[in-house]
């Protein structure tokens, strides 16, 4: 504030040893502080350019002018008059604020850091301008440099919790969690009643695994209030990680519930916010959500748990109807329109997803997500062009975003399937290399070309390095072995073609091709026995497949 400014000793003591000779530059300078005071700025202004005429240098009543400047929104001026003062008073640490605040609100960060430096010189203890400064390296992004600022700051005020939360996140930002929790317990340590900081202690030693720290944390909590459900359910699942079930069993099942659907909702959130560290607890939490389903009624909140709760648990149909549910209530999710759409398109309802996604991208035009599953949808329901048309799109935003590479190679690489699949090879050859441009290395990518250039007879040795090479990434992947065993088999090297697949099949005896490919390839070694009991087991799985009757009829 200005009058602090100019009653503070120094400066009122230098205003009077220079204004003493000049009865009427004294007059008018107090004449400029009242106008100052009942804020007419412009009268100040009149005022303090004629006492600056009669007293010229004046650090005190350069800076009064800065200050009045400064509230007529004269930034230029401003700034002048508050170097000018600097200049001539490098011993009075308000001038110095004055400039540096000044430079800080006309974006000179740099100028700024350095005003500050200077009066930390002059005056190496002032708290206000430590803290300023600890600010602006932060916002120009220069981290290291504010965690210094701070230290000197904390070294003069060693209780100040919002300080030591501040140093946390820089410390956070920057990667360094052991620091970062070092600052967190330690602004615990200055006020450790408070809930909300040992709530969020408990749980950095949980992101740490250090699951003793983590489980006396919330114990006290309990202690404190052993009707806390948050501070249980997190104890509990301290426990769990310990190896002490049984224990973590009792305080779960001894939270006070009640039938309200509030009860049930809050108990539900707290149980889906564990669920990464508890393997229970989504299990818990849907039971607790599963009356929302037949409650008209239902909160939103409830809607979009449950929904997500039922899509993991791989039921989908369900799913799809709790999350539309919700989405009609707030339909502002995009990633809940997705996973809808997702469950649609998981249950066999294919139109209902390709419908969805039609509504969703009206809403949020380019989202990738709902292309890509747009584009999914629309090749299951045969309709390829339309499906290229999605791909296409969600392609162009990703090469233009650039990051998301494997999101890109994968969907290029399905536009490469698409177009083999209309017969289009050269554009198929040309998405697949571009996939393998975008994602070198991309399994799928690489698996999916190779599998089509075998079943063209195209360049097998090409095919080959490239189902090896997707096949050392991921060595139990059934279709990945399955490609290098149908490679194997189009170079005629029947052997290594039946080992490849039989441990395809070892690893997924569920997938009907696979089994008819291990049948071909018995098939061409002689082995008609063996090979018929691949096709039959094959037919078991796709009975309305005419190509393995055929081969069985041949047998």
């Amino acid at each position: 504030m200005l009058c602090a400014l100019w009653l503070s000793p120094s400066a009122y003591a230098q205003s009077a040893d220079t204004t003493r000779g000049s009865a009427q530059a004294e007059a008018l300078f107090v004449r400029a502080l009242t106008e100052v005071f009942l804020e007419d700025h412009e009268q100040a202004i009149t005022l303090l350019d004629r006492v600056l005429e009669l007293r010229p240098r004046e650090p005190a009543v350069l800076a009064a002018l800065a200050e009045s400047h400064k509230a007529m929104g004269h930034s230029a001026e401003a700034l002048y008059f508050a170097a000018e003062a600097v200049e001539h008073s490098r011993d009075e640490p308000d001038f110095y604020l004055t400039l540096a605040k000044l430079q800080t609100e006309t974006n000179q960060p740099e100028a700024a850091i350095a005003t500050y430096e200077a009066l930390l010189r002059l005056t190496p203890a002032n708290t206000a301008a430590l803290r300023d400064l600890g600010r602006l390296h932060e916002r120009t992004g220069q981290y290291e440099e504010a965690l210094r600022t701070y230290q000197q700051l904390l070294e003069l005020d060693p209780e100040n919790a919002a300080l030591l939360l501040r140093m946390e996140a820089i410390y956070a930002r920057l990667g360094d969690p052991t620091n970062a929790l070092r600052m967190l317990e330690a602004a615990v340590a200055t006020v450790p009643n408070e809930r909300t900081l040992l709530i969020r202690l408990g749980m950095a030693y949980r992101d740490a695994a250090r699951w003793p720290d983590a489980a006396d944390v919330f114990e006290q909590l309990v202690a404190r209030d052993a009707g806390d459900s948050e501070a249980v359910l997190f104890l509990a699942g301290a426990l769990d990680a310990m190896g002490e079930t049984e224990r973590a069993a009792i305080l779960r099942n001894g939270l006070q519930t009640t039938d309200s659907p509030e009860d049930r909702l809050r108990q539900a959130a707290l149980l889906y916010a564990q669920i990464e560290d508890n393997p229970d607890a989504a299990d818990e939490a849907l039971h607790l959500l599963e009356p929302f389903a037949e409650d008209d009624n239902a909160p939103t909140e409830a809607l979009f748990m449950l929904g997500d709760l039922l899509y993991h648990a791989r039921d989908h149909g369900r799913a799809a109807e709790v999350l539309m549910r919700a989405l009609d209530d707030d339909p502002r999710k995009p990633g809940v329109w997705e996973q809808a759409a997702a469950s649609f398109f998981y249950d066999g309802q294919i139109e209902e997803a390709i419908e969805t996604t039609e509504t969703a991208l009206l809403l949020f035009p380019g989202q990738v997500g709902l292309l890509r599953l747009q584009g999914y949808a629309l090749a299951k329901a045969e309709r390829p062009r339309e499906a290229l048309q999605s791909l296409d799109k969600a392609i162009q935003i990703l090469a233009e975003d650039g990051d998301q590479p494997k999101v890109h190679a994968r969907l290029l690489a399905f536009k490469g399937v698409l177009h083999d699949e209309l017969g289009e090879t050269a554009e198929a050859d040309a998405a697949f290399e571009v996939a393998l441009e975008v994602g070198p290395g991309n399994a799928l990518a690489l698996n999916n070309y190779a599998y089509i250039l075998a079943e063209r007879g195209e360049r097998l040795n090409d095919a080959l390095a490239m189902a090896e090479e997707a096949v050392a990434a991921y060595p139990d992947n059934a279709y990945f072995l399955d490609t290098l065993g149908w490679v194997y088999f189009k170079l005629e090297r029947l052997d290594e073609a039946a080992e490849a697949i039989e441990r395809a099949v070892a690893a997924d005896n569920q997938f009907p091709i696979l089994l008819e490919h291990l049948g071909d390839i018995y098939a061409a070694q002689g082995r008609d026995a063996e090979a018929r009991t691949a096709w039959e087991r094959a037919l078991d799985l796709d009975p309305d497949n005419e190509t393995l009757r055929e081969k069985l009829s041949g047998r």
